[in-house]
């Protein structure tokens, strides 16, 4: 009996549960390829690829319309995960056709993501489909999901502001710096702490192209294997009084609970600075700056609190942003379903035709002028007749192959790629 088949999630991410939770149902990237060979073990599923992130897991397949495939995805996380409590399954969620393909768009194009629109999201969703397809285990519907899962992540940054502006309190820090300075390369910063946040601030500063960058720490050895990532200058926090007359940008990062620098420590560097600016950003809770600091000719300060109001500016920004971006996640859904419909084979029949009766019409006219009116009729119900022959058996095929089943829409896929129907129903 011929089934037909349709793309399936079962996932869980960020919106429905806790990290707890999440953490005991992720899976490694080495590990990802034995479990969808596994998955395909079963003959319900044709084609899978797994989705998982700090955010989320997501298990995609092509499976059969009429087997329990919640079900079986359900238990087959329950087998593959031992951690993951089963009472905590109604913590998923599961779509299928239209909703599951509008849903992987989502989350490529950063729609579904905890901080909207980042872009991390969409080479984790690459990385997926390229262990899936090294794997084996994306066949045709799923190789052009992936295609136009590409193309509606790129047109979403591409074509809106959903990705721009500073949504992290260690981003919106360099943005400020560059909002300030305009060009990075000429200056010199000092970060002071080099926890998760400077460490995260510092990677910012080099990717906007800072000059020399001093890296200081409680625990020296941190600031050195940090430095030396990043190409920076690891200083003992004993060397900060002369570092600080050289830099023109400090950004404190430390849980210290006190003021790292005092207003009469800065007000000491001002002689040597030459008059120079010096700027100052705060991203420590407690504060690591004194704020009377900012009391100071020449030096400006800004606190946690101005970047929060940087970051909520940003993400209210990004929310404008959101309908176009669902506009565009729409038309390529349309687009991938539109290209599905080209796989009956219905349409691929008639567009075959059609392609070649305008073959045998381009070639006919280059003999019109050249034989006589009888002539030319006998050519073109010749010819009309050669062009039946042809179609006879490729049809006869085709029509096998109406079954909704992977392999036959591989073989009816391969047939428009190789008369090149693609354009015929765009």
């Amino acid at each position: 009996m011929d089934t037909s088949y349709e793309i399936y999630v079962l996932g869980l991410n960020h919106r429905f549960a806790p990290v707890e939770v999440r953490e005991t149902l992720s899976y490694e990237a080495d590990e990802i390829p034995r479990y969808l060979q596994r998955l395909l073990q079963d003959d319900t599923f044709a084609e899978a690829f797994i989705l998982s992130t700090c955010n989320r897991t997501e298990i995609y397949v092509v499976g059969k319309v009429t087997a329990p495939i919640q079900e079986l995805l359900e238990r087959f996380i329950l087998e593959t995960r031992p951690a993951f409590v089963s009472r905590h399954r109604d913590l998923f969620y599961f779509l299928e056709g239209e909703a599951a393909i509008r849903h992987l768009f989502r989350v490529a194009a950063g729609l579904d993501s905890m901080v909207l629109g980042e872009p991390q999201i969409l080479g984790q969703v690459k990385e997926a489909f390229q262990i899936a397809t090294e794997a084996g285990s994306a066949g045709t519907l799923l190789r052009r999901l992936f295609n136009f899962t590409i193309i509606a992540g790129k047109r979403v940054r591409s074509e809106t502001a959903l990705g721009e502006g500073a949504v992290s309190v260690a981003y919106a820090a360099v943005e400020l710096a560059h909002k300030i300075f305009k060009d990075l390369s000429n200056l010199n910063a000092l970060l002071i702490g080099a926890g998760e946040t400077g460490e995260l601030t510092a990677r910012h500063l080099r990717e906007k192209r800072i000059g020399r960058l001093y890296i200081t720490n409680r625990t020296f050895s941190r600031a050195e294997q940090l430095a030396a990532v990043l190409d920076g200058t690891a200083i003992p926090m004993r060397q900060l009084p002369e570092v600080l007359r050289e830099v023109d940008l400090i950004i404190g990062s430390t849980s210290s609970r006190e003021f790292i620098l005092t207003r009469d420590q800065v007000k000491a560097l001002l002689p040597h600075r030459a008059g120079r600016p010096l700027f100052l950003i705060d991203i420590a809770v407690p504060r690591d700056f004194d704020p009377e600091i900012n009391r100071l000719p020449n030096v400006f300060l800004h606190d946690i609190d101005d970047l929060q109001q940087i970051v909520q500016r940003n993400l209210e920004k990004r929310r404008e942003q959101v309908p176009r971006a669902e506009k565009i996640v729409d038309q390529e859904v349309q687009n991938y379903l539109n290209w599905r419909k080209t796989l009956q084979v219905t349409p691929t029949i008639v567009a075959l035709r059609e392609k070649l009766e305008a073959i045998r019409q381009r070639e006919l006219e280059k003999y019109r002028h050249r034989v006589s009116p009888e002539e030319f009729e006998h050519l073109k119900r010749v010819t009309h007749g050669i062009i039946n022959k042809i179609l006879h058996l490729p049809i006869v095929q085709l029509k096998k192959y109406n079954n909704g089943n992977p392999d036959g829409l591989l073989r009816i896929d391969v047939v428009r790629e190789l008369f090149d129907l693609e354009d015929d129903d765009d």
